[in-house]
């Protein structure tokens, strides 16, 4: 049996391929690569090959051969929790690897996906160094110009599931991205790894020059199973006597995808109880992306422990988050209301079964009322038709946002990257013709450019012909903010400062006129209720039981009944419009209004320190738990953004040019936009914490050439079942240092509390 060490492999990734599989053969598709001379080369690389198929080692070797010479290197992953996993199995082997590879190297993980505080990047690399990152805050990275030094030290980037530049709402990302790599002076070598790819030709000639290895065969094999259901049958029950016969042998498990989260729970507890003993000591768990992390880590432990035989998840888990079962059920083909899976979603689901060298084996269920037929769908599977690579970016019906040209983002990005030179049309045509979907994303350039300009996003300099971004443009590109969001916020400001030249509006903007502009702008906030006439009663209780908080943009013009609010006038000058037409578009603003005003008023109290069981059962929300991590995440990036733009220079043009403001005012009005980058950042902090003893971090915080009071300190606080800063100051600092709190931090603490008189 050939091993590693009979081919052309430097000694170092020999000993590092042993390390990272315990194996002292390579898989086949090892040995094509191997046979291929892939390591004697830069060229770019393209795997495509079923999952489990061992293309994640070429990667990996790539990447230590780029650390070996002590460049840095990058291995993106689509979704944080699968780059943390990542992180977690190769900081154990770090050690060890370095030493094979005869250099130690730095390992980090960079996922926050948009914001870079608390990061620092430096030039040159401080050693080897290897990143872990998700796409999109490789390319926040990238598009800030005091970063472009950094990337003079890269020597390869590994793309795990790059099939996804195809997908709608992220794929543009992860094609300006590479191109952007492409384009650089000294392109880092490119690996691209995916398992549902069809057609390489196109994706090599953009790549090249590029090896491509293709495998079909799946090693370990896969068996494919379709059951029909008959007309009325209960698809859990059938799906449970299958993994009755399925998991005789103890080591067998399950995972179990269906379409909605909010089913997994359910279907779990179902499958718990027509199993019995072989669902594990702890039963069918459910899994998705909306669970609290400490539930998503122990859900893991207990599967991988075997406690729990079954798993029931959503397809987010098929991206390929690490949980290795030998069995696998899809039992759902149509999701009504969204984009039903195609075959290459159904393979990357089944293609999750199979552990090691054991086979795996996957059952498709099919209702009578889904779109296939059955033929159809068993040829489907069968031959493993997979669609080519396309170009997300090119194609303006998949935009995610209809508000925004599909090519504006990546023009902003250029024209950050560019500083104060700017950039040409022919300078913007040059770059995109190296992208994937080349004269396609040329054409819409223009109208990216129109559009940028419309918004006052950028500008056009017609002595030198170069475009280039204003501040407020900047501030947005830089911070990565949704140019939809900074381009309405824009407009608002104006329309405010062109009310009244003694600019009092600005100055009775409270933190939730804040996060209401953010939940009228931002697409992607939770719904936690529909539009109802109790909704309403419920927002104007609370408005007249905190006056002082109501939200001027509420109080002057969203408030009202049918036919009685001024709410389109807001809407409109955020630049909003309806998703569909709707006969009455005043009350269609009126309503947006109201549902915005309540999320800014659950998300105000939460971030006060309500609890979640307190808020659900005040306003008859029934999801929050589950939306709440990613909701007050994303509040956070958007507040980060948004504190960019709140720079009078912004709005310096329109001040003296449209308001024919003197010196005075624009100075007043700098006044009134720092309050509010204050209430901002006081915003992010409280949203941070979401506690009741939040209030007491962010006193501390405030203290001159004092160190302040870190998270873990009040979780440790909240544990114990201290909830009101009261309860704390009657602690001595013996009794603080007993629950956890550092002894420096308690005498700070209690100190503070006595000069404040609690």
């Amino acid at each position: 049996m050939l091993d590693w060490a009979d081919f052309s492999l430097p000694a170092s990734l020999s000993k590092a391929a042993f390390i990272l599989t315990c194996r002292a053969a390579p898989r086949p598709l090892q040995l094509a690569a191997l046979e291929r001379g892939i390591f004697g080369n830069r060229r770019h690389l393209l795997i495509s090959a079923p999952t489990n198929s061992g293309k994640t080692l070429i990667g990996h070797l790539i990447l230590l051969e780029a650390l070996s010479r002590g460049k840095r290197a990058v291995l993106l992953e689509p979704l944080r929790a699968l780059a943390r996993e990542k992180a977690d199995e190769l900081e154990r082997l770090a050690p060890a690897l370095g030493e094979a590879i005869g250099r130690p190297f730095a390992l980090r993980v960079s996922t926050g996906d948009y914001r870079l505080e608390n990061e620092t990047f430096a030039d040159p690399a401080p050693g080897a160094e290897l990143i872990i990152a998700t796409p999109e805050r490789l390319e926040s990275i990238l598009r800030a110009p005091e970063n472009q030094g950094w990337f003079a030290d890269l020597g390869a980037v590994c793309v795990d599931e790059a099939h996804l530049i195809s997908e709608p709402r992220r794929g543009a990302t992860l094609e300006y991205l590479i191109t952007s790599l492409l384009c650089l002076p000294a392109p880092p070598r490119l690996v691209l790894l995916s398992a549902t790819l069809g057609g390489t030709d196109t994706v090599a000639d953009w790549l090249a020059p590029c090896d491509v290895i293709s495998v079909t065969e799946r090693t370990p094999p896969l068996d494919k199973w379709l059951a029909e259901l008959a007309p009325g049958e209960d698809a859990n029950a059938g799906m449970a006597d299958w993994l009755q016969n399925e998991l005789t042998t103890p080591s067998t498990q399950a995972l179990v995808f269906i379409y909605q989260a909010r089913h997994t729970a359910s279907t779990a507890a179902q499958l718990t109880q027509r199993l019995g003993d072989r669902a594990g000591p702890a039963g069918a768990l459910p899994y998705h992306s909306k669970l609290p992390p400490a539930q998503r880590d122990q859900v893991r432990s207990q599967f991988l422990s075997g406690a729990s035989r079954v798993v029931v998840t959503t397809s987010a888990l098929a991206l390929g988050v690490n949980l290795p079962a030998t069995h696998v059920v899809v039992r759902d083909l149509t999701y009504p209301g969204a984009r039903s899976p195609g075959v290459a979603e159904l393979l990357q689901m089944m293609g999750r079964a199979g552990r090691s060298d054991r086979p795996g084996k996957a059952l498709l269920l099919k209702r009578p009322t889904d779109e296939w037929s059955t033929p159809e769908l068993v040829e489907a599977l069968r031959r493993e038709t997979l669609p080519p690579l396309t170009s997300a970016l090119a194609l303006s019906e998949r935009a995610h946002d209809s508000r925004l040209p599909p090519a504006a983002e990546a023009v902003a990005s250029l024209l950050l990257r560019a500083g104060t030179t700017g950039k040409t049309v022919a300078d913007l045509e040059t770059f995109f013709q190296r992208s994937l979907g080349g004269r396609a994303i040329v054409a819409q350039i223009p109208a990216a450019l129109r559009w940028l300009n419309q918004q006052r996003l950028a500008y056009h300099d017609e002595t030198t012909d170069h475009h280039h971004l204003t501040v407020l443009g900047d501030g947005a590109v830089r911070s990565v903010l949704p140019l939809t969001v900074a381009a309405g916020f824009g407009w608002l400001m104006r329309d405010l400062l062109s009310l009244g030249e003694d600019d009092h509006l600005l100055g009775r903007w409270t933190p939730l006129d804040t996060l209401l502009v953010l939940e009228l702008l931002h697409d992607d906030t939770p719904t936690l209720r529909k539009f109802s006439a109790d909704l309403t009663g419920q927002v104007e209780s609370w408005c007249e039981g905190h006056s002082a908080q109501v939200p001027l943009l509420f109080r002057r013009w969203l408030r009202g009944g049918k036919g009685h609010a001024n709410a389109a006038e807001v809407i409109g000058s955020l630049g909003l419009e309806p998703a569909r037409k709707v006969a009455d578009r005043d009350e269609w603003a009126r309503q947006r209004g109201y549902l915005a005003t309540f999320n800014a008023i659950v998300l105000h109290e939460r971030a006060r320190g309500r609890s979640i069981t307190d808020l659900e059962r005040q306003y008859g929300i029934t999801n929050l738990e589950g939306v709440e991590e990613r909701w007050r995440d994303t509040m956070l990036w958007l507040l980060a953004g948004l504190a960019r733009l709140l720079d009078v220079r912004a709005f310096y043009y329109h001040l003296r040019e449209e308001c024919g403001a003197d010196l005075e005012r624009v100075k007043r009005v700098k006044r009134h936009l720092g309050a509010i980058h204050r209430q901002v950042l006081e915003l992010i902090e409280q949203i941070k914490f979401a506690s009741p003893l939040g209030a007491l971090v962010l006193t501390l915080r405030r203290r001159k050439g004092k160190a302040g009071v870190g998270v873990d300190s009040i979780r440790r606080l909240e544990a114990a079942g201290f909830t009101q800063i009261a309860q704390v100051a009657r602690l001595s600092t013996e009794q603080l240092a007993a629950h956890g709190v550092r002894k420096d931090i308690a005498r700070r603490i209690i100190n503070h509390l006595k000069a404040m008189a609690v």
